[in-house]
């Protein structure tokens, strides 16, 4: 028995545009999904896979696309910037401070765009580069006086 000519017949549609809706759209699990098209649990598991609509694979096509546009960000935003220039504040100053992790990230992220000088994984300048934008997020509240203000947002209703 053909399962996929019945399927495409009853729905009136290509098999990939209905496993797209019952998988992504309505969001179905592998056995409301049989059930619901009318095929053995196997038969949907099949299709679901060859379409790539299994959790885990729409997670990794996710995580996956994520990263390549994160790559290309990066690469734009790195595409003019000379890492050997010189710094423009020295010492212990906030301003030195600052300048160092923005210059951190400017070589984390050439690092994660250019293959040929990692020295390590994805995942640990991944993490790095998210480590630094959090620290320069909050240098920048704290010049602005939000970082003050929402600690004293929290503080005040914990007591």
């Amino acid at each position: 028995m053909d399962y996929k000519i019945i399927v495409e017949e009853k729905f009136g549609k290509s098999l990939k545009e209905i496993m797209h809706e019952v998988c992504v759209e309505k969001k179905l699990e592998k056995w409301e999904g049989a059930e619901f098209l009318g095929v053995p649990l196997k038969t949907f598991t099949a299709w679901r896979s060859k379409f790539r609509y299994g959790p885990m694979q729409m997670k990794a096509d996710r995580a996956a696309l994520k990263s390549s546009e994160a790559m290309e960000k990066y690469k734009n935003e790195i595409i003019e910037i000379d890492l050997s220039r010189p710094f423009e504040h020295e010492g212990n100053s906030l301003k030195a401070y600052k300048e160092l992790i923005e210059r951190s990230l400017e070589l984390e992220k050439y690092k994660r765009t250019n293959k040929a000088v990692r020295t390590v994984s994805d995942i640990e300048i991944t993490w790095k580069i998210g480590m630094l934008e959090s620290i320069l997020d909050s240098i920048c509240q704290f010049e602005s006086g939000k970082l003050y203000d929402q600690y004293m947002f929290e503080a005040r209703y914990l007591k």
